[in-house]
């Protein structure tokens, strides 16, 4: 049992330590949210000044304007979640393509197939189900899937299919003539992991949602735990301030009492008590975040043993963990897959996976982007990482001169154009070397999204870029408060 001393020590930590944090917790429960959800379309779609947003976000702007591209030797028609646009004039301008039926865009997500002359054959994964262009390229016409969130796109295994991902899971063949829908009955069998992964990796994607609950939970653990900070802020604050100023305000005694009772009770064992843990490590991994290059360079080398930790990262279930796929032609029961494990590769439908074994380092691709333009299939990673392998070939090339990780490439005529979030870059065909396109793109859409906006708030660096000190200190007050709370609740229960 709790002494009387103890608990007047832990409660007066409490206290101060929640007067002091609530209110920018309530600001980091939000933003925390709105981060887990990349996907809802109006994040990407809607936008604020660049004058609102700090320099530091305003660098990864341009990244989320164009990521997807398609072209015929006089058009372009490039996209990303924020929209589809078409240019005529190697982008110094951009008009919007409209979609049948639509008074709106759909995200784009990624696009199946080449433009010759023109747009037709070329199809388009959204988070509203999968489109074709018209022959213009201004417009595109509904096929298939209506509602359905496509993550990922490739040319089928033959020229009648193209395969999608449904929400970052579901691996499904769609006919291009009828729509007809199948669904590829793939396992999650996964065999050739590293046996050890990289302690910053681990401490990012705990903090991001990513690990811990194997089938893509530990998000909505995330989102469990910032909805809590949300009503343990507001609850705590109303409890200090009926409790103190409740007279004043004009409510009654028994008003006062039964306010009191409630809130204690849905801040403490209803709220606070089940939170405890999600919102210790979330504050836990903040502080190494806060400083996260510094933390990159000061653990380079630690690694823990995938064993040791927890269901995400055995590879069990791979249900949100699929971020792209590649249907191979000619190979009907060949498809890769890029994930946050690495590039996996199935011979067998997908049925079993393991690291994709032609590609070098497969598990140094976490997180790679992956797409297949006709005979060629892209893999698209930071750091100057990008490789192409050409069909009928077995060696992957490596591709110089875009400086990030490619998003989408396209035929131009004899040259390859492709797109990274610094801009386009082009070479002739099985050239080894890119070099600036001079493609315009930063202006198909204005603004920073709200999910940056979002990102800029919750960083603190929207204030000032040394913001992140201040954010140490609530991260430890957020501590304090989840250890201090239980400790009160172990003495008075319930009010």
């Amino acid at each position: 049992m709790i002494d009387v001393h103890t608990h007047r020590v832990f409660w007066t930590i409490h206290k101060y330590a929640g007067l002091l944090a609530c209110a920018w917790l309530l600001v980091l429960g939000v933003t925390g949210v709105l981060l887990d959800h990349h996907e809802w379309r109006w994040l990407s779609q809607n936008s604020v000044p660049t004058t609102w947003t700090s320099k530091q976000i305003n660098r990864l702007v341009p990244g989320t304007v164009m990521r997807h591209v398609v072209a015929t030797p006089a058009k372009i028609v490039g996209g990303s979640e924020r929209g589809t646009w078409l240019s005529s004039d190697k982008g110094q301008t951009w008009k919007k393509v409209a979609f049948g039926g639509l008074s709106h865009q759909p995200q784009l997500f990624g696009f199946a197939g080449s433009a010759r002359g023109n747009f037709s054959g070329v199809y388009l994964a959204t988070d509203d189900g999968l489109w074709t262009l018209t022959a213009d390229g201004a417009s595109a016409l509904r096929i298939a899937l209506r509602g359905a969130h496509l993550t990922s796109i490739s040319p089928g295994h033959d020229d009648a299919t193209v395969v999608v991902v449904r929400d970052h899971s579901d691996l499904l063949t769609i006919d291009k003539q009828s729509g007809a829908v199948t669904t590829i009955d793939r396992s999650d069998s996964v065999s050739g992991l590293t046996p050890d992964v990289p302690f910053d990796t681990f401490i990012r994607e705990i903090h991001f949602g990513r690990g811990l609950l194997a089938g893509g939970w530990s998000i909505w653990l995330n989102d469990f735990a910032g909805v809590a900070i949300i009503v343990l802020s507001l609850s705590g604050f109303a409890y200090w301030l009926v409790k103190r100023n409740g007279k004043a305000m004009g409510l009654s005694l028994p008003a006062r009492k039964g306010a009191v009772k409630w809130l204690f009770r849905s801040h403490g064992p209803l709220v606070g008590l089940i939170a405890t843990l999600p919102i210790l490590y979330i504050a836990a991994t903040a502080i190494p975040l806060n400083h996260i290059y510094g933390f990159i360079d000061a653990t380079k080398g630690w690694e823990v043993s995938r064993a040791s930790l927890p269901p995400a990262y055995q590879a069990s279930n791979l249900n949100g963990e699929i971020d792209a796929v590649v249907a191979w032609p000619g190979e009907p029961g060949r498809l890769s897959i890029s994930s946050r494990f690495g590039v996996l590769g199935s011979r067998d439908n997908g049925r079993t996976w393991r690291m994709e074994p032609s590609i070098p380092d497969p598990s140094g691709m976490a997180g790679a982007n992956l797409f297949r333009i006709d005979d060629s299939v892209f893999v698209g990673r930071g750091g100057d990482r990008n490789i192409v392998q050409h069909l009928g070939g077995d060696r992957w090339q490596s591709l110089k001169g875009p400086p990030t990780g490619m998003t989408g490439a396209a035929r131009q005529g004899d040259q390859w154009l492709v797109k990274s979030s610094r801009g386009f870059y082009t070479a002739a065909d099985g050239a080894p070397t890119y070099g600036k396109a001079g493609v315009e793109f930063k202006d198909a859409v204005s603004g920073t999204t709200w999910f940056l906006f979002a990102a800029d708030i919750h960083a603190g660096v929207i204030f000032h870029e040394q913001f992140k000190w201040l954010n140490d200190v609530f991260a430890v007050l957020a501590v304090l408060l989840v250890i201090s709370g239980p400790v009160i609740w172990l003495r008075r229960r319930w009010v």
